[in-house]
């Protein structure tokens, strides 16, 4: 019998391809501002990594950091719609996902990210949505980030789950560490090909 029941996903680089650049360009377009300086006020100064760790835990707040480091009334609209255009699917990984829920694995997703990623996640990321349903979690949530390890037990609390029979992969190595260090089974993401091999040699597929 089986020991793992959930399979938890990142999205970033794992199910959807991410090209902040591509991001930026649109709020550039929006805005007027120069993209070194938005780089420089969201993500240079930390901005995005305090919302991830649920530093504005409403997307109201949220969307009031950005338009305050920006000096600019960026409307939401505009916000997901550059988040959309940064991000591809990778089919390959997909694909191994309809698979694990089509042998009876849950499918979850847990990804560094705020809260207006959740709410506009059928969106952003449409298939993703559809096939983890409420499963689909955001680390601003929990008021922590990976690769903090309570963020994964305060992720699996929700779930339901254990983590002795959950299996986690994200293409950040040190993320994969803690979920390791939080008990889970963990496997960094290279390729869909390399994780087919993953999650074939522990049974799920």
């Amino acid at each position: 019998m089986r020991s793992i029941r959930l399979a938890l996903f990142d999205m970033d680089d794992v199910v959807y391809t991410y090209t902040r650049a591509d991001r930026i360009a649109h709020i550039a377009s929006v805005t007027g501002l120069d993209p070194v300086f938005i780089n420089e006020r969201i993500w240079g100064e930390g901005l995005e990594a305090a919302a991830d760790g649920g530093a504005f835990p409403t997307p109201e707040l949220y969307i009031a950091s950005w338009r305050d480091r920006l000096g600019y009334p960026l409307a939401v609209e505009d916000w997901v719609e550059a988040r959309r255009l940064g991000m591809r699917p990778i089919p390959g990984t997909l694909a191994l996902i309809e698979r694990l829920i089509a042998g009876g694995t849950t499918v979850g997703v847990l990804t560094n990210n705020g809260p207006l990623v959740h709410l506009h996640r059928e969106t952003l990321a449409p298939d993703l949505a559809r096939l983890a349903g409420d499963r689909f979690l955001v680390s601003a949530s929990f008021s922590t980030l990976k690769p903090d390890p309570q963020v994964f037990h305060r992720a699996l609390g929700q779930l339901g789950f254990r983590p002795e029979e959950s299996f986690f992969t994200d293409d950040m190595p040190e993320n994969v560490e803690g979920a390791r260090a939080a008990g889970l089974h963990g496997a960094v993401f290279t390729t869909p090909a390399a994780l087919e091999a993953e999650l074939t040699s522990i049974g799920l597929l």
